[in-house]
């Protein structure tokens, strides 16, 4: 980010470093369109085998049913079911509003639980904007019929009707009118409306929830008799501990679903060591009072107490690229907190980066690629005082840009109990998770010169534009996966747009520009310039051909009227590669912000509780990540080739050529291996030129380099950094008179030198150092080139080469 220019210029480069690429698109392309599950699935959604459980169906429920309020509280002071209107009561009255049924209201409005209420956003300029950004006529497209053929949900209800917006297109989701929110930011019109009923406001879109009430326990065991019902010892506040009333509660067998799976069961619940420090249990009594649980969260897991706080400065890239996701199938049933940097205290906020992995195992996913693709999210944390416990937790929420699912996932914004913790469609008992929190200082609100600028904010505001797109199908009703449309490309393209805008924001204003240039020390200029060093190298992630993709750009630009534009192509999603997969855009942008000081907290759970044992947690990979040795060596290799070469590396760069000329050709020259400088013939050197950058520099660079070498993105360590420079030095001379004994007889004169081969050490040692200090392959593949072109053109080294017969010029 700049605060002088809305964008900052952008080199352009040959289209030819794309080629690289294609095969990895394909693979990629494979893998993302493959079917996801082994076996042939049953007919139908898994949605509509859930709904056949009475249990899921909000009508279990009754509102008149009441906990005691001494182990249960509500899970929020709004709560709601959203009721899509009909056609005739749209046409009647125009706009994005919904129907909402009271679930729970705060004491000053507890008259209005249980009445069906006319619920439509608050007069802002932030929420009229995003409503007109993204409203649409609605038409399902050809493919519909075939997607929803697959198993998948799509919002059928919605198919025909004009101007559907956010709040009207999150209703419809479902066929049926079961999606449970919390409303925030809410206001009560208490004068009648012109539909002659009271109607409700909000300032914030709603938070998917699951469950009414939360209670805190520990669990006991099953009823003797009845495997669903748990006995629960609950928490006093009092105590501060396990010692309060016992009660019993019901945990549901969910129904298979359309893959013959669970995907929660209560096998393992009570044995569990995770809940020896309880379980909040969420949900609501049914009609015989009889308490049922509809999501389940361990307190452990949210609990600000790591197992382990790493140096951020020398563990923390290797615990992002390998730790966190380390040994994951051996860890079914358990979880891990890991700090990385300076404590956590009540009242932070941070950025939220969220993925999970595959299911393993007899009864898991089918593997395609031997790659787990995995999903990715941004979200949002907090750190609350919990309301029954009164200690300091996580409140976590996720941004959920989903496609067409058959569990009935809406995109949208959701509390950790509606994606991870629901019983019916949560991954917690199913996959393993990761979510990463990101505290950094401009995560704050910030404000310069009474100007707010809060990148959460914004990318809060950007993901909820995607979030609606996809759940309308930008008016074609279908949202499906592809290599340029994804959870985690669309994530991206959300970062983007709020960088992009804050960008912009700044650029247009001059007097945040003059404040910014008077006040260099104060806090919240320290912070945005912070925050413009962030949304630079977060650029360089997310366009890392330098060029932004066009559907990007003009979705960025995109005002109200104006059609959305979906990238389709293999270009769209070769110009955003680092977003394709969602483990390298988890690690990768987890890198960027500690790098720019962050504060990382992972918390990682496997298949809680662990109870079905046909099932294996496994970790997202890269491409090929079930082949490690292969995958390895295909991430060094994109790093390498597509390493951003600004102005300080290529002054590195230069540097190092500088000083390894300053050293090599003084002892060259005295030693007698290196003739005087005589150009032989220019054209004859120029011809040979290409040839030589092909073999050696790039072969040998590619395999003593790229292939040997951590990537300096790895994060290695100093001493781990020189032992490996110093092997690749090794083998780089050793190779050699190896490859002369062996294969290249031309060279047994040379290359068992020992002149040459000292001459060899010093290209080796550049050739490390160049790769170290910029990260890219072509400074060392150039730096060798041009040594083994002037050694062989005008330092002797075609007469060298010569004086056995038939010997043609090589390098060393």
């Amino acid at each position: 980010m700049t605060s002088t220019s809305p964008q900052r210029p952008r080199q352009r480069r040959g289209s030819w470093r794309l080629l690289p690429f294609l095969l990895l698109l394909t693979l990629t392309v494979s893998l993302l369109l493959a079917p996801a599950l082994a076996g042939a699935p049953a007919p139908g959604s898994s949605y509509a085998l859930a709904q056949a459980a009475p249990f899921n169906r909000p009508s279990h429920y009754p509102l008149s049913q009441r906990p005691d309020s001494r182990l249960y509280q509500p899970h929020a002071d709004w709560i709601g079911r959203l009721i899509l209107p009909s056609v005739t009561e749209t046409s009647r009255e125009p706009g994005d509003w919904v129907w909402v049924e009271i679930e729970h209201a705060p004491p000053t409005a507890q008259g209005l639980e249980g009445q069906v209420l006319h619920l439509e956003w608050a007069e802002r300029p932030a929420l009229r904007e995003l409503v007109e950004r993204v409203s649409t006529d609605v038409r399902f497209a050809a493919a519909a019929q075939e997607i929803e053929g697959q198993g998948n949900l799509l919002p059928r209800r919605l198919d025909g009707r004009r101007r559907v917006g956010p709040l009207q297109s999150l209703a419809g989701a479902r066929p049926n009118d079961d999606l449970i929110v919390q409303l925030e930011e809410v206001e009560v019109e208490l004068e009648p409306g012109a539909d002659g009923s009271t109607r409700l406001s909000i300032g914030r879109p709603p938070l998917q929830i699951s469950g009414r009430y939360v209670g805190l326990g520990r669990i006991l065991g099953p009823v003797s008799g009845e495997p669903e019902q748990f006995r629960v010892r609950h928490w006093s506040p009092s105590q501060g501990d396990f010692s309060g009333p016992e009660d019993v509660v019901r945990v549901p067998q969910q129904p298979r679903d359309r893959y013959g799976r669970w995907i929660s069961t209560p096998r393992g619940l009570s044995s569990n060591p995770v809940g020896a420090q309880g379980w909040y249990l969420y949900g609501a009594p049914d009609a015989e009072g009889l308490f049922t649980v509809q999501a389940i969260k361990p307190r452990a897991l949210h609990l600000l107490r790591p197992d382990a706080v790493l140096p951020a400065a020398r563990q923390g890239i290797p615990y992002i690229l390998r730790g966190n996701w380390a040994d994951t199938p051996r860890q079914r049933g358990r979880i891990k907190r890991v700090l990385l940097g300076e404590r956590w205290r009540l009242g932070d906020r941070a950025l939220l980066i969220h993925s999970f992995g595959g299911i393993g195992g007899p009864g898991g996913e089918r593997i395609s690629g031997f790659t787990v693709t995995g999903h990715f999210a941004f979200g949002e944390a907090r750190v609350v005082s919990d309301a029954i416990t009164g200690e300091p937790r996580f409140d976590l929420r996720y941004h959920q840009i989903y496609a067409n699912n058959p569990n009935g996932i809406v995109a949208g914004t959701q509390d950790w109990t509606a994606f991870s913790g629901d019983l019916q469609r949560g991954w917690l008992g199913s996959r393993p998770i990761s979510d990463v929190l990101i505290k950094l200082k401009p995560f704050d609100d910030l404000t310069v010169d009474g100007q707010p600028l809060s990148l959460l904010r914004e990318l809060a505001i950007q993901a909820e534009v995607l979030m609606a797109r996809y759940r309308s199908g930008d008016g074609s009703g279908v949202s499906t996966v592809t290599p340029s449309t994804s959870c985690v490309q669309d994530s991206s393209q959300a970062l983007y747009i709020a960088i992009d805008r804050l960008r912009r924001r700044a650029a247009d204003d001059p007097g945040l520009r003059r404040w910014l240039k008077a006040h260099p020390q104060d806090n919240a200029s320290q912070a945005f310039r912070q925050l413009a060093r962030l949304s630079s190298s977060l650029d360089q992630l997310l366009t890392p051909f330098g060029t932004v993709r066009p559907d990007w750009r003009h979705n960025a630009a995109v005002v109200a009227g104006e059609a959305f534009v979906r990238g389709e192509t293999g270009l769209d999603a070769l110009l955003s590669w680092r977003s394709m997969l969602p483990r390298r855009a988890h690690d990768d942008m987890a890198r960027v912000f500690l790098q720019h000081g962050a504060s990382l907290w992972f918390l990682r759970s496997n298949q809680l509780a662990g109870g079905d044992t046909t099932i294996e947690p496994l970790a997202p990979t890269l491409l090929l990540g079930q082949i490690p040795i292969l995958s390895t060596l295909l991430r060094r290799l994109s790093d390498a080739l597509f390493a951003p070469l600004g102005p300080a590396a290529l002054g590195r760069a230069l540097a190092i050529l500088a000083v390894y000329a300053a050293l090599a050709l003084p002892l060259g020259w005295r030693t007698g291996f290196l003739s005087p400088w005589r150009l032989e013939a220019l054209g004859p050197a120029l011809l040979a030129i290409p040839g030589l950058l092909l073999m050696p520099a790039l072969g040998e660079e590619l395999l003593f380099r790229v292939a040997l070498l951590p990537h300096p993105l790895e994060g290695d360590s100093l001493a781990g950094a020189v032992a490996w420079g110093a092997l690749s030095v090794g083998l780089f001379v050793l190779y050699h008179p190896v490859a002369a004994r062996c294969w290249y007889p031309p060279g047994r004169g040379v290359f068992r030198d020992g002149r040459f081969l000292s001459q060899c050490t010093l290209l080796g040692m550049a050739c490390v150092l160049a790769y170290g200090a910029t990260g890219s392959l072509w400074p060392p593949v150039l730096l060798h080139g041009l040594a083994v072109t002037l050694w062989l053109w005008g330092l002797g080294g075609r007469a060298r080469m010569q004086e056995l017969p038939q010997l043609t010029p090589r390098d060393p």
